[in-house]
């Protein structure tokens, strides 16, 4: 009678090699995260550029749709974005908005209203301060 334990003791072939993806795939990750923390810059400022996507008609007012790109590695919190309105009467007019978050090399999207059609003048946008995460 053959031994039970001396027949089922072999590892089969798909095993070792799913164990090794496994371990080269941990190993990799481990790299990647002590690349990072190595050579990562975590008190990088934040960049944020604003530019205007569109202006739609918005019950008594018009919106106008902002895209802010953060092109730096640092992350920002409570980005406080202003649009001003220039008509070129002397008339002006402001308006803000505060996004959440801004994750480093991320963008984020809002909306600032006016009550008079932004088409009919020029729209100055821009990021006035921020939060550290």
């Amino acid at each position: 009678m053959a031994d039970n334990d001396s027949l089922g003791a072999r590892t089969p072939l798909l095993e070792w090699v799913a164990a090794a993806i496994g371990l080269l795939l941990t190993l990799a990750i481990f790299g990647v995260l002590a690349r990072e923390a190595m050579t990562g810059e975590p008190d990088e400022v934040p960049v944020i550029e604003v530019a205007m996507k569109r202006v739609t008609p918005a019950g008594s007012g018009f919106v106008v749709e902002f895209e802010a790109r953060n092109i730096s590695r640092g992350s920002a919190a409570a980005v406080v974005v202003e649009g001003a309105l220039n008509k070129g009467n002397g008339a002006g007019q402001t308006s803000s908005a505060t996004i959440d978050y801004i994750p480093g090399n991320g963008t984020a999207e809002g909306g600032l209203y006016f009550s008079s059609d932004p088409r009919s003048g020029s729209v100055a946008l821009r990021a006035l301060g921020y939060q550290t995460p």
